[in-house]
């Protein structure tokens, strides 16, 4: 999978959804007793890095159907000022207001940090389980939406020994080298988490389900996901 996401792509995608949903604000009237956004069905996938990701993620997008929504998009989204107020506005104010709500539940409840890179995800986030289904990878978004049934929270985890084969098989590099980015970016994924949510990465209690990518195959991990749903 790639590892980055050229500009152009990115803004011609995060523009074809703004049309779409600002094309369903128009038809849609919602009225104004609303109390709560009722979120779409979701799929958040932590994940240790070399546990098959790039053969995995491709495979639910296609057979659940919905987006995959990654750390490159969402960081870009973040970034681009217009386009994130653009993306948010295809909601009504209303709704609008009730993620606000969400957003400040969120921080003194201790789910999320009041970090400014978080609360403009989270904002995000919310944004995007009220227009459609979805599944997000990592960026600790299982942590964002904990307080949601809607959705499922999954990992994708392996043995070290394999996930080095793995990543040396891909990218064409030595198991020393592999074994030296596995461990860079696991602990960069467990930084990320720690400081931005206060969470322990590896705690069975951000997930609701942990498959070993050893000893399961892709079609039987798309099964029983598609179970949930």
């Amino acid at each position: 999978m790639p590892t980055t996401l050229p500009e152009p792509i990115a803004d011609q995608i995060i523009a074809d959804k703004i049309k779409e949903w600002e094309q369903k604000k128009q038809e849609l009237k919602v009225g104004k007793g609303i109390k709560e956004i009722k979120p779409h069905p979701f799929l958040t996938i932590a994940r240790d890095f070399g546990c098959r990701e790039e053969e995995i993620i491709p495979g639910l997008e296609k057979s659940l159907g919905w987006k995959v929504y990654g750390r490159n998009m969402l960081d870009h989204l973040a970034r681009r000022e217009q386009l994130s107020r653009s993306f948010i506005e295809t909601l009504d104010e209303h709704r609008q207001n009730l993620i606000e709500n969400w957003i400040n539940f969120l921080i003194h409840s201790g789910s999320i940090m009041q970090h400014d890179y978080v609360v403009k995800i989270s904002r995000l986030i919310k944004v995007i389980v009220a227009q459609e289904n979805a599944i997000f990878l990592g960026r600790g978004i299982n942590y964002i939406l904990e307080d949601k049934k809607e959705g499922l929270r999954v990992r994708l985890t392996a043995p070290l020994t394999q996930r080095i084969k793995n990543i040396s098989r891909l990218r064409n590099i030595s198991e020393k080298e592999a074994e030296d980015l596995i461990i860079k970016t696991d602990q960069e994924r467990r930084d990320f988490i720690k400081q931005n949510f206060k969470r322990d990465f590896d705690s069975c209690e951000g997930y609701d389900l942990v498959f070993n990518t050893t000893n399961f195959s892709n079609e039987i991990i798309f099964k029983t996901i598609a179970l949930f749903f």
